[in-house]
Parts: C-alpha cells; structure tokens; sequence
C-alpha cells in the first residue's frame, strides 16, 4: 500500500478485520481503499461455525462458508467489482463458494506450507512466497493451477537506520550488554517450531560468558498471550543467568535498535519456513546469519550470508559450533555483512509491488 500510493500502477482495496490502529492509519491512503469488517465477536463467531458445519453434513452438496469473517467478505464481494481478487494466505476452506463471483479473476496468495489436498477449482492461479511452497501447492491442490513464485519483500530501509556507536552502546547498556560482549538476536515467535530452546541450550553449551543472547518475540505478536512453552524458555532463561535478556514483543518499526547492536542473527526453525523474512530483516540490517536447512528460507538467505545447520539430532551442538566460528573469526563476519546488504536489495518493498501487480494483471 505504501509503494502504491508512490506509484498507483493499481487501485487497491483491501478488506480486513476491524483493528483501531489501522482505522486510524486508513486515512492517510489515497490511491487504497481499507474496508473493515467489524464482526469479531468470538461468540457469534463460534455459534455460526457450527451451525454452518451442521448444515454442510446436511447438505454435503452445496458449497457452505463455515467463518463468519469470510462469510461477510464474501457478501461485501458480490455486491461490489473487481477486476482481480487475491486471498491473502489463511485457510482455503469455503473459498470454493466464491466461485459464484463470476466478473473477477481469483487469485490466491500461498503464505504456508500446505499439508492437505486443496479444492483449488476457483482459482485462477496462485502467487507462491517461495518455489518450496509452490511445489507443496502442485501436490496438494486439485485441480494444479498456475503457479508462480513471487517473492516477499520488505521496507529495507527501516533496518539500514544507521546507528551511532553511542546509541549501539545505550542500547547495549539499557539491556545489561557490555559494548564488548559478542551479542546473539533471536527475533520472532516464541513457539516450538521456531527452534527456541535448541537456542538456549546451544547459548549454554558456548562456554564464554561473553557471548550473550538477546532473545525479541512473543509468543502471539502483539496479543498478549501465555503458552506453557513460553514458561519453558522462561525457565531456561533464569537458568542462564545474566546471559540472556528477553524483551518481549517489539513493534516491527522498532526492531531495528536492536539489530543494529547485536553482532550476529540466528533463525534455528525446526519446521519447513515458507519464507524468510525475518532473514531479509537481519541482512538488510547486515548482520550474519546462523540458519536452518528449512523450506523456502535458503531462497533468500543463501550460504554467503549465512551458516546453515542441519535440523537433525547434532542441532544444539550445530548451533553452538556456528556461532563459537562467528564469535572468534571477525573477517568472516565482515565478508557475510556485506554479502548480506547486497542479498537484501534484492527483497525490497518496491521489487515486490512490481512483481505481484504484474502476476495479478498478466
């Protein structure tokens, strides 16, 4: 949305949830249209489910949408005209009724890894993050439809702020970091799949008290959520000691601080990423990598700007030999900053704009 009000190659509207701080930002759009859909309220949400469950047991032969939030999308659709109508990511089931629209090209936008057959006959093609999910979707889906792969990008440059060494050092301080301690980031979700623990433990097998882990995430993003997996780190945290600072959920906008003081990135995900975002963010910002062999991230971090580990049984100790190299050879370190500046232009914002209005249109 924001490259398009620069370059209005289309007129956009997009339909969301309602969320307060988006309807405020709504305004300042003059070439998007935000229309809100203000049903969220989770009892109505439940009884409609399944009711509408019910009904398609009862009447297996008509297309039935099961969410409530779709079923309002769906009806703002019919009774409006687009050229082109792209979903984005999320659960395909229901999407079949829409089949009914029959003045716009459907599109889907493949944000995940799919693991079960797709009723893919409304349709018309499907825009893929990266070429791993792209094949996941021709195996799944029934009928294959067109596939291409678009891939993400990012505003690079709210992770290329330049930073005093004063203001590294105050974020440093502010944290309980020394200005010489060998920083280690860990950004995003503190869930399972993400590699979290092995993390920690990797920290603990490092037998340097100088090398520190600042761990930035949360388990639900910005929702304020408790997990008992998120009680686990907690503890291996405490155990730690003074190693490792958690910081909880941070804004994307300011992510940044925190990149620019850290001295290298790891993304230790145990389950196959669909993309690499949190990737493009580290190299924009131009730090090392430490990553999984996992799905489509070796699309946009490669080996020049990262170490990559095997998601095997040797992980722990994987992680911890990778980030002992880093730590001790700088000239590697600065070799893969810079491989990874000039792998992140190849992400930004203004190439993805591009691409995806040209897919959409072609």
């Amino acid at each position: 949305m924001d490259v398009n009000e620069n370059s209005h190659l289309i007129d956009l509207t997009v339909v969301s949830i309602f969320e307060p701080e988006a309807e405020k930002s709504a305004s300042k759009y003059r070439f998007s249209k935000i229309v809100f859909i203000r049903n969220n309220n989770p009892i109505m949400a439940k009884l409609y489910r399944f009711l509408k469950r019910f009904l398609a047991k009862c009447i297996p032969s008509r297309e039935w949408i099961t969410d409530m939030y779709v079923s309002s999308v769906f009806r703002f659709l019919k009774r409006s005209k687009f050229d082109h109508i792209v979903f984005e990511g999320g659960n395909c089931k229901g999407y079949d009724a829409f089949r009914m629209i029959q003045d716009s090209e459907i599109i889907y936008h493949l944000h995940f890894n799919p693991e079960d057959r797709i009723d893919n006959r409304c349709f018309a093609k499907c825009l893929a993050v990266s070429g791993f999910v792209a094949d996941s979707w021709c195996r799944e889906c029934d009928p294959v439809s067109t596939v291409e792969v678009i891939h993400n990008g990012i505003d690079l440059s709210r992770f290329q702020r330049e930073v005093t060494k004063d203001e590294r050092d105050s974020v440093r301080a502010g944290l309980g970091f020394a200005s010489d301690d060998f920083v280690v980031l860990y950004c995003g979700r503190i869930i399972e799949v993400k590699g979290v623990l092995e993390l920690l433990e990797a920290i603990r097998r490092v037998d340097d008290a100088h090398v520190r882990l600042l761990i930035v995430g949360s388990p639900d993003f910005a929702r304020s959520s408790h997990t008992s997996y998120l009680d686990r780190v907690q503890s291996l945290v405490d155990e730690l000691g003074g190693r490792v600072v958690f910081t909880g959920y941070v804004p994307n906008e300011g992510v940044y601080r925190y990149s620019k003081s850290a001295d290298m990135q790891v993304v230790p995900s145990l389950w196959e990423e669909a993309a690499g975002l949190v990737g493009v963010e580290a190299m924009a910002a131009g730090l090392p990598l430490v990553v999984t062999r996992s799905g489509g991230l070796q699309e946009y971090v490669p080996e020049e700007c990262s170490i990559v580990v095997e998601r095997d049984e040797g992980l722990v100790d994987s992680l911890a030999a990778a980030i002992r190299r880093l730590e001790g050879d700088r000239q590697l370190r600065e070799r893969m900053s810079e491989a990874a500046v000039r792998q992140a232009a190849r992400f930004s914002g203004e190439s993805f704009y591009r691409a995806f209005v040209d897919a959409v249109g072609r």
